[in-house]
Formats: C-alpha cells, structure tokens, sequence
C-alpha cells in the first residue's frame, strides 16, 4: 500500500519544525528525534531530498558510491557540503605568483573528497531586486532530462505521462508560507524508484546533510554549557547537544539504490517478453468462418490472409456499445478522439474505429490486441454480439482497399471551416485545431451528448462570424443594421447587401439560426420541458439524436458554402 505522500510529508515535516503547545521543554530538548523522521524517510515510496524552514536543514547530494567509505561518511558529518544557493560559478583569479586566471567552477569543486564527481540536485537563486515570493528552486537538469521530467506550474513538480497517459508528480515542490519568510517551509521530495533508477545508472548515493536545531528563536543568545553525544552507524553519523534550554543535532545520512543496473535491465527484458502478455477475450464476428465467436485477441489465437489456418482473421470486426466513447470525449486534454481513431497520449493508439448503422462502435481484433490490457478490459466491458455489418464507409476503405467517396458532412464542414482559417476575411475568427478536434458525431442517443456536441458545434462554427466587419460590410451594401442584433442577423443583411433577396438570405442563413437557438435550448437556462421538447423534435423528425445531429451539420455545411459564393470568397483547397 502506497502512502498519500503530499499529506504525509507536510504533517510529519511540521511535527519537526513547530513548538508545540503542549510538551514544550521535551521538544526543544530532542532534536535528536528528527532522526526517526530520517529513517522513516528511507523507507518512503517518495523520499525528502531537500527541506528548510527555521529549525531543519535538509540537503542532499548525491556522491560517487566507491567514494562513500564509513570513514568517509563519518568524516562528513563535520564538513560543510554546498548549500543550495552554490552553483556553477566563473572564477576570477590572481595573485601568487600567477597573473590572472578564469576557470569553470562546478559545484562540488571545493569540498570533500568523497563529493567530488558528484551530483548536486537542488539550487537556490535569487535575482536581487527581481524575483517575487520564495526563492525558486531549481532542479539538475542531467536529473530532470534523464528521466524526462517536464515542470508544469500548476503542479508545482517536475511531470511525466504514465503507462495509462495520466500525469505523474515525480518530483515535487511544496512550500508552505506563513507569518515570515524564515518561518516558511521549503520541500522537495522524488519518487525513490526513480531516484533509485538514476543512482544506480550514474553509480552513486543520496549524501543527505541534516541539521535540526531547536531552541526560542526570539529569545536565542547562544548555547551554554553544552552536553554533547556523537552516534556512529553503518550509513547514519551524526552529532548534537543540548544545554537544557534548547538542542541541535547534525550529520549526514547515506542512502544507496535499492536496484541494480542488472535489476533494471531483467526489468526491461520482462517489459518486452511477448509471453508475458496479458490478453482480453471479445465476441467477434469472425469474417473467415461466418461466424460469430469468443476468442482472445492473442496473436496465436489468429490469422492473416497469408496463413492457411480456420483462426479468425486479424481484421474479423469487434462490436461494442457506443458508450465505449464517452471516457474519451470526455478527456480531451489524455486521449485524442479522431474521426477514425483513438490514441492515449504515450500509452496507446487504435488504428481504426467506426460506428455502424445500428449505432454500434467497432474496430478490429487485431488491433484490440495492441492495447494494454488494462484498456482491453475496458472495452471488453461494452463488448456485444454485432447487431450489423461494420459501416459502408469501414467496408470500403479497410476490407476492399479503396477511398470512400460518399458525402460526409462534417468532415466537408470541417474541411471549408479549415480553408477558412488559413485565409480568414475580414469577417471570420479562426478558429483552430482544439474547437475543430471538439466537434464530433453524438454516439450514443443521450441527451446530454447531443446537447453537448450541439453546444460545441455552434462554437466552431456560430461564434466564428465576428459581429463588427459584418455590420460594416452590410452598411456599406446600403443596408439598415440595428446595434442589437446578433451576427446571424447582420450576416444576413450582409447576404442582402451583396445581392441576395430578403426571403433568400433569411433561407442561407436558417439552418445557422435553428443551431444556434437549439444550443440556447438544451445548454443555455431553457426550462427542463423546454430542453424535453427540443430532443423529442429531434428524436421523431430524425429517428435518433445521432441522425439529427447529422442533419443539421448537413444544412449547416450547405449554408456556409452558400455564405462564402454571396459574399465572394474563394476558399483554397
């Protein structure tokens, strides 16, 4: 069971740093006791690497594990390592004999021999006069590159996508302000396997350097008489005291991957060892046989047009209810919804889907059995016996090999809305990639998809009329525009202007007019039995809100290239 990390880290860290209300003389004398937070750190699934506030110092480093001899690490205890604030530096020098010389400093140049060769993860720095709030922290970039790391704001940590294409905090910051900048908390903690990854590739050791001090800052002097200890274990040494008013304790921590560069690359061959793969089973129809069958979408369990074998062929279609979509309509940011395909950023990719006549999703088995088999067991979930054939337009382009030429109209709004963009009017917003990768094809026959598709539609397509030049192209044709119509309404004395008819350009324009107004209906603050009406319309007008929807892409797509011929624009291919 892995620990709730963010909460763990913050309440702990603070049971080390606060006076606490009650026990006030037992805290300040044991500073010692920040060493149980230290070991239980070592153990964590996410391990503090650096920590500051008022009364804890942790830094860590990582140093070359040949180097880290227990006499070493003992020694350390009383050396200084860089502080967070020490980077890489121009030297200018002079004096002994020597003139004047420049060099390149690294980081761990100066300090003990056990360091150096080392790896200095965290940096601190300050642009004086500039910079607002805590001072930044920075990362190692060999650190963050290697194990392909990105920092995204929002987050406050350094990211990657997962298996399932989700984003991972691998490493994080976390500050905690509070009354002054020297009572604030500073922390940033790894993923250990991926600290443990990167120390057993670049062959070293976390070098944790720790001091906590407790003591009545505001009353502080200095210490007195001072009873000091010295501990000395295999991978922990540290020193302190205590004067009875107060404590400290010091010293350094080492901490050695838990994995071998040998455990990794068994790890890698065990990815990639095809017997180990997990496979789903679907009911299919099987193309070869003609015949429906339940069979695991494992390559031995099929064929090719080039095996001679009674196994059903890699391309005998799967069939699934058409909620299958709707995780990933709803995710737009993970998955990319195609009008032919899925993909799950840096985890998967399906080649091809459909949706036949009778309103079921299908693919092809082979292709299923490229999936993890995480996401096959999701769509195994809506897996159904075929209640059809795969579509006209899955039959044309994947079984007979050739272009599907039926009209399609979305896809040609799409495709004229697209010419637009790259060559807008004076009258036209673009409108990009992200609303034109929005509008889709309702799956199912839910209301609120259909309101949401409808909603997504009208602002690819309505809100790209800009009110302003519409109303002076019209003006300037000698047409009357009152300051409180809409653009639809002045896109159509715009029409009027450039020679169209009142009753014609009312005509261009009404299939625009009806999506709009049913996009106030079922997504605006229409009444409940407003927004009823309005599906029940669609329903027995067009059998079903997928085929509505349909329809008023069609009359939509029509209007728009009637719009561009009135007002004289050529659109480039």
């Amino acid at each position: 069971m892995q620990l709730s990390m963010r909460p763990f880290i913050i309440e702990k860290f603070r049971a080390l740093t606060e006076l606490p209300d009650e026990r006030q003389t037992e805290w300040l004398l044991n500073a010692e006791g920040s060493i149980s937070f230290l070991q239980a750190n070592t153990l964590n699934d996410e391990i503090v690497i650096y920590a500051r506030t008022k009364c804890v110092l942790i830094h860590g480093v990582l140093a070359l594990t040949r180097k880290l001899t227990p006499a070493a690490v003992s020694e350390l205890q009383h050396r200084n390592i860089p502080m967070p604030d020490d980077s890489w530096s121009i030297q200018q020098v002079w004096g002994g004999g020597k003139g004047h010389r420049m060099y390149l400093e690294a980081p761990l140049s100066n300090v003990h021999a056990s360091l150096k060769g080392g790896e200095k993860l965290i940096f601190r720095r300050s642009f004086i006069g500039v910079s607002k709030g805590p001072t930044p922290v920075e990362l190692s970039q060999k650190l963050v590159h290697s194990l392909d790391l990105h920092f995204v704001s929002e987050r406050n940590a350094y990211c990657r996508l997962d298996s399932r294409g989700d984003i991972e905090d691998v490493i994080k910051i976390v500050h905690v302000t509070r009354g002054s900048a020297s009572d604030s908390i500073c922390i940033v903690s790894i993923l250990r396997k991926d600290l443990d990854r990167f120390m057993a590739l670049s062959k070293t050791s976390l070098v944790l350097r720790f001091d906590s001090t407790r003591v009545r800052w505001e009353s502080f002097r200095g210490w007195s008489e001072i009873r000091r200890y010295e501990r000395d274990d295999i991978n922990l040494h540290y020193h302190g005291g205590t004067d009875g008013q107060g404590s400290y304790c010091n010293g350094v921590m080492v901490i050695h991957p838990s994995i071998t560069v040998a455990d990794l690359i068994r790890e890698w061959k065990a990815e990639d060892d095809p017997s180990k793969r997990k496979y789903a089973t679907f009911k299919i129809y099987d193309r070869k046989n003609n015949v429906n069958v339940e069979t695991a979408c494992a390559p031995q369990f099929l064929s090719n047009y080039f095996q001679h074998s009674d196994l059903p062929w890699e391309i005998s279609p799967a069939f699934f209810r058409p909620e299958v979509l709707h995780r990933f309509k709803a995710d737009p940011e993970k998955y990319t919804l195609e009008d032919r395909s899925i993909s799950c950023r840096n985890a998967w990719y399906l080649k091809t889907y459909d949706i036949n006549e009778e309103g079921q999703v299908h693919t092809y088995i082979g292709y299923l059995a490229n999936l993890p088999y995480e996401e096959q067991l999701y769509w195994q979930s809506f897996n159904e016996w075929p209640k059809g054939p795969i579509s006209r337009r899955a039959h044309q382009t994947d079984i007979i090999g050739d272009w599907y030429l039926e009209y399609e109209p979305l896809n040609a709004l799409k495709q004229t809305i697209s010419c637009l963009d790259a060559a807008p009017p004076s009258w036209w917003k673009a409108r990009g990639a992200e609303l034109k990768g929005a509008v889709r094809y309702p799956a199912t026959d839910s209301g609120r998809e259909w309101a949401d598709e409808l909603l997504a539609l009208d602002q690819y397509l309505i809100e790209g009329f800009l009110l302003k030049p519409l109303r002076e192209l019209a003006e300037g044709g000698g047409c009357t525009v009152d300051q409180k119509w809409g653009s639809l309404r002045v896109l159509q004395e715009a029409l009027v202007a450039r020679g169209q008819t009142d009753d014609a350009a009312k005509s261009i324009v009404a299939p625009m007019q009806q999506l709009h107004m049913l996009r106030t209906d079922v997504r605006g603050h229409a009444a409940i039995e407003k927004k009823r009406a309005a599906e029940s319309a669609a329903r027995t007008q067009f059998g079903s809100l997928r085929a509505h929807f349909r329809g008023i892409v069609a009359d939509c797509e029509q209007a728009l290239n009637a719009i561009l011929k009135s007002l004289g624009v050529q659109l480039r291919s």
